[in-house]
């Protein structure tokens, strides 16, 4: 497992991810990098020559926050239950600055009763913005809940983002 922690050029905020074999599995973020290293760890993130894949992972990122990246290109290893990566895989077809309720999502994945199961999937979600989470709504359009660093206030951040 590899990890690399970054900060994209136009925002406070730190992330860091982690990847095996060119691929994402989980991406956090805070406004105070220290929250972002194990003490477990050592502070020398990512060791040895650069990894292209981490630098295509922060460039992408950087690009989303400047408004010049709509969809994602990152390969992605999703864990959990299959009804899990089912939602997530219908949370990634939401078009950028659009919104769905968990409702519809349960809809989608031919699950129409679970939206509250919908809602706690994407708790799980352990790759916000990259699977856009923030894109999920209550059925009325509130903002619910949100896996990502920040709570509902940078859940709304992103969505206004988009629509701007």
């Amino acid at each position: 497992m590899n990890h690399k922690i970054f900060q994209t050029s136009n925002l406070h905020f730190y992330f860091k991810i982690f990847f095996k074999n060119d691929k994402l599995f989980r991406l956090t973020f805070s406004d105070n990098k220290k929250d972002l290293i194990n003490p477990q760890f050592s502070l020398k993130i990512n060791e040895g020559k650069p990894s292209r894949f981490a630098k295509d992972v922060e460039n992408q990122l950087d690009s989303y926050f400047k408004r010049k990246l709509k969809k994602f290109d990152i390969p992605l290893k999703v864990e959990g239950t299959e009804f899990t990566k089912n939602v997530l895989r219908e949370i990634i077809k939401i078009p950028y600055g659009k919104t769905k309720s968990y409702k519809h999502v349960a809809e989608k994945i031919k699950k129409p009763k679970a939206a509250r199961a919908v809602g706690r999937a994407s708790g799980a979600n352990r790759i916000p913005i990259i699977i856009p989470c923030h894109r999920v709504v209550g059925s009325n359009g509130e903002l619910t809940g949100y896996s990502g660093g920040g709570g509902l206030l940078f859940k709304s951040y992103l969505q206004l983002l988009e629509k701007k």
